[in-house]
């Protein structure tokens, strides 16, 4: 029998977001002058238990399906982008880690309170085999939420013992690290997402047992239900999807109360009043109201046939991709609507029209929504796409590659 679609813990999830809501919004210039979140939010975040919205129920997480996971993020990211972006950021990672490392490490790692996470998963070190496990050195960028978490976890190469090349593609591996064996380096000044403390970090010469480690991309599931049976993109895909529709609901969200009392200054009309205004406006509501429909159309569908126990398609790994890019896109041209349209009391650090101006154009920089994604599709719609390494099945717990992650 397949899994329930939808998540028994969703209107809690919610009901937490709304909680943590006011804290977020209250410190939200407080994050963007620290250039990480504010440690009241952090605080709001790990008591909400949110930072466990999307890990195996094994290791303490709420193990909620990716419709859900997308409201539950779209919801944090309208409230306040950075918390949006961290909380995001760090739950999944929460998903990866719990799902896929052996027992051992599943265990050290999840003890005690839920810990919060972060790390890239782009192989940017080097990962040494030696007695026990590896030892792990590198640089790796965009560390979102490095500043508050317990746990990196990141991704390196595993270079040939003896020095010869790989005859194929070389080993990789995902691996968690103690925050106390990471050195943070104060890189992030930047235009947007500025509150996400998504600093460089270093590690030199870390010594990481194997029970913290597990393969990379397509690591076994050892915990948890049909979710962490897929590959990693799809895994990740609600995350930034729900980032996106939340940060172009909160751009309308304040253009609209800003609308009435913004006085232009050729006709000395309120903007709100203008019914070349309302045309954008109601343009915006139907594109956004359309990319989110398409998402969770999208989304849905790869959810069903991953609790089925059906694999991706070229075409299903097409869509996924798609809908990222898409949605990320529309979100960019509704923030950009939005803060043109509120003027010059738009350009003050205290307008939330900037800040998601800033913040969203930010996020469409990020490796999840990239342009190519309309390349692939096209070639998949003409049966010439091939799939990249990080869209392949996951291995099995013994070895053998799932049949539903295929």
């Amino acid at each position: 029998m397949s899994e329930p679609r939808r998540s028994p813990e969703r209107e809690r999830l919610l009901a937490a977001v709304e909680r943590v809501r006011g804290v977020a919004v209250a410190h939200a210039e407080a994050s963007e002058r620290l250039r990480t979140l504010a440690p009241a939010v952090v605080d709001a975040l790990r008591s909400s238990g949110l930072f466990a919205a999307a890990a195996p129920r094994a290791v303490g997480g709420a193990e909620s399906d990716p419709l859900t996971q997308l409201e539950v993020f779209e919801a944090m990211a309208r409230a306040d982008t950075s918390a949006g972006w961290s909380l995001m950021i760090s739950a999944l990672l929460a998903a990866l880690a719990g799902g896929s490392l052996p027992d051992e490490g599943a265990r050290q790692v999840f003890a005690g309170p839920f810990p919060t996470f972060a790390g890239l998963q782009v192989p940017s070190g080097l990962a040494r085999r030696v007695s026990g496990g590896y030892v792990l050195e590198g640089r790796w960028a965009f560390g979102s939420g490095v500043r508050h978490a317990r746990w990196v976890f990141t991704c390196a190469i595993v270079p040939p013992e003896g020095g010869a090349p790989p005859a194929g593609p070389p080993e990789m591996l995902s691996l968690a690290v103690p925050i106390e064996q990471v050195a943070i380096e104060d890189t992030w000044d930047v235009a947007g997402l500025r509150g996400t403390g998504s600093d460089h970090y270093r590690i030199e010469g870390a010594f990481v047992p194997e029970a913290l480690t597990c393969a990379f991309p397509g690591a076994p599931r050892r915990r948890g239900g049909a979710l962490y049976a897929i590959p990693l993109l799809a895994l990740l895909a609600a995350g930034h999807v729900g980032f996106a529709l939340g940060v172009g609901r909160r751009a309308l969200d304040e253009i609209a109360a800003v609308a009435p009392r913004r006085i232009k200054a050729w006709p000395q009309l309120a903007l709100g009043s203008h019914a070349a205004f309302h045309m954008d406006l109601g343009r915006a509501e139907a594109k956004l109201a359309a990319a989110r429909a398409y998402a969770f159309d999208a989304l849905g569908r790869m959810w069903d046939r991953a609790r089925s126990g059906e694999g991706l398609a070229i075409e299903d790994w097409a869509e996924i991709r798609l809908v990222q890019t898409y949605v990320t896109e529309v979100a960019a041209e509704i923030a950009g609507f939005a803060y043109r349209a509120g003027g010059g009391s738009a350009l003050y650090a205290a307008s939330p029209l900037q800040r998601c101006f800033r913040d969203m154009h930010a996020a469409t920089q990020h490796i999840a929504a990239t342009d190519d994604a309309y390349e692939f599709a096209g070639r998949a719609r003409l049966g010439i796409a091939e799939l990249h390494p990080l869209l392949a099945p996951r291995e099995a717990a013994g070895g053998e590659r799932e049949r539903r992650g295929g």
